[in-house]
């Protein structure tokens, strides 16, 4: 049975990420150093619960990363309408809160004529970390992602280029964000996996997990064929079916890498500790001398020692009667207390860190702004499939890019008046910027190989580098997303009108001097 939504269906009655209301206030000494953060959020929920509490609790509890923050308080309240309901996007919980605290650290660096990457580098954590609400961080690369930003040349010659030419006003702007991976919530959480040495030498790989795009399979096998020493092209990944498939939770959370990983990664080990355990007597060697590399198995001791795995795999089939070599494994992480009630404790098994720099042009006669250029510094511990991570990062800072600038759904009385592409607006190929990801590398020692979370937490630092960079290109603060045209226009209007107010301030200050 097959159910299909039309696209109008989707826009009117699907889930949509919360529109978010927050008031945030913030301490800061004069130096650039926080010292307290105060938010109030208010989330418009829609007319179901869904998973609307999780989204408020992963706002509160990412709000306090990537900076230290030694005093934090966070109040949220979900607000029922008669709205499509509210639930899980990319970047989940983490988007609102963080676009809003970056927007409110870049106004007081202001106010305190603070370089606004200096106030970042001052307060930005260094592993080992824990958050003022128990969040533990084992490594951490925000710090070396803001360097790497700031010593390009858009960053530091920003203030020697022309502000405008023409019509055109360009700015530069940058943020950082944080975002957890291997999301562990109530519940059975574990993911499984299953890996069969068929006698040819090949591999089946029976897992849950999912690949909804993301290259999970891709991935995942890779880790199987590293921990064999095969090619990626011995291991098959088989279709999923819960009927066969061990269970998984699901594809969400930034949690197929790390944990479907751990668990691949034990299932193959227990292939290899098998070959390894029937080949060691064999060949008279301990079994944990045994490597396996490049399709060959060779002994670390006696270098003339030496056999393609496939003919390993074909002698321990048929050995004596015969033996059926199977590995399993599923994941594990203690995760220390987590208290969901009062946001406190680690939710995810590790986290991921961005910095973005942003370079848009803003046309002062029609409102329009287009982002020109991405530079993304991105730790996601090391990236397993660099291309593919390089790619899902790419996307995911467009995806931004629509949040800050284009998708705005317009609701009249519950009903959804844009529910097509000609009127829900989302930027195309040709409004893409270009895009440049330097990977700071940082070996999570949770994660298979290293890994966590990757590219998911990229959209989150995207709407506040576009809106720093557009108050560089024009001078007004822009609160609320996406910025429209109508909105750039306005706020340019109502600078000018008060520019023009303190003008008029000055020369009557002036005309009184002269009178006295």
């Amino acid at each position: 049975m097959k159910f299909q939504y039309s696209m109008e269906e989707v826009f009117t009655t699907c889930r949509r990420r919360h529109n978010f209301t927050i008031v945030s206030k913030m301490g800061m000494k004069r130096d650039g150093t926080i010292t307290a953060l105060r938010s109030v959020a208010y989330a418009e929920g829609g007319a179901y619960t869904v998973i609307g509490p999780l989204t408020l609790y992963l706002s509160g509890a990412y709000t306090t990363l990537p900076y230290r923050i030694p005093n934090f308080k966070y109040d949220a309240y979900r607000i029922f309408t008669n709205h499509p309901p509210g639930a899980a996007m990319r970047g989940h919980g983490a988007t609102h809160t963080r676009f809003a605290a970056e927007i409110l650290m870049e106004m007081m660096a202001e106010e305190l004529g603070i370089d606004p990457l200096q106030v970042r580098l001052t307060n930005a954590i260094d592993a080992p970390h824990t958050t003022v609400n128990g969040v533990h961080i084992k490594t951490c690369g925000i710090r070396q992602a803001l360097e790497t930003v700031g010593a390009s040349p858009a960053w530091r010659e920003r203030h020697a280029r022309p502000k405008v030419q023409g019509t055109i006003a360009r700015g530069v702007g940058i943020a950082g964000a944080t975002f957890g991976g291997g999301a562990r919530q109530r519940g059975h959480q574990a993911c499984a996996a299953v890996v069969r040495l068929c006698e040819d030498g090949t591999l089946n790989y029976l897992t849950g997990a999912t690949d909804c795009g993301q290259g999970s399979d891709t991935v995942l096998a890779m880790i199987i064929a590293e921990e064999l020493g095969v090619g990626l092209e011995d291991v098959a990944v088989r279709r999923v079916d819960t009927a066969m498939t061990p269970c998984d939770p699901g594809s969400y959370g930034s949690r197929v890498t790390i944990l479907a990983g751990q668990a691949a990664q034990k299932a193959a080990r227990e292939v290899r500790r098998q070959l390894a355990d029937f080949l060691a007597p064999v060949w008279k060697v301990p079994a944990e001398g045994i490597k396996f590399r490049s399709g060959e198995v060779t002994s670390r001791d006696d270098a003339r020692l030496r056999m393609p795995f496939r003919k390993l795999a074909q002698a321990a089939c048929y050995s004596d009667s015969g033996r059926v070599i199977v590995g399993t494994g599923y994941s594990e992480n203690e995760l220390g207390e987590h208290d969901f009630e009062r946001g406190s404790g680690n939710s995810d098994v590790s986290y991921s860190f961005t910095a973005q720099l942003t370079e848009v042009e803003v046309d002062l006669e029609t409102g329009i702004v287009k982002a020109t250029d991405f530079l993304i510094a991105h730790d996601c511990g090391r990236p397993l499939h660099p291309v593919n991570v390089e790619s899902q990062i790419e996307g995911a800072a467009v995806q931004g890019l629509g949040q800050a600038l284009y998708e705005e759904f317009r609701m009249d009385q519950g009903r959804t008046l844009n529910p097509d592409f000609v009127d829900y607006r989302m930027p195309l190929a040709t409004e893409a910027p270009n895009i440049r990801v330097e990977h700071i590398i940082t070996d999570d020692p949770d994660g298979p190989f290293g890994a966590k979370e990757a590219s998911e937490g990229a959209i989150v630092a995207s709407p506040p580098s576009i809106v720093a960079a557009i108050h560089d290109a024009i001078g007004v603060w822009i609160t609320s997303l996406p910025v429209t045209p109508e909105k750039v226009l306005l706020a340019l209007a109502d600078k000018r009108t008060r520019e023009a107010a303190a003008a008029e301030r000055g020369r009557q200050d002036l005309a009184k001097e002269s009178c006295t």
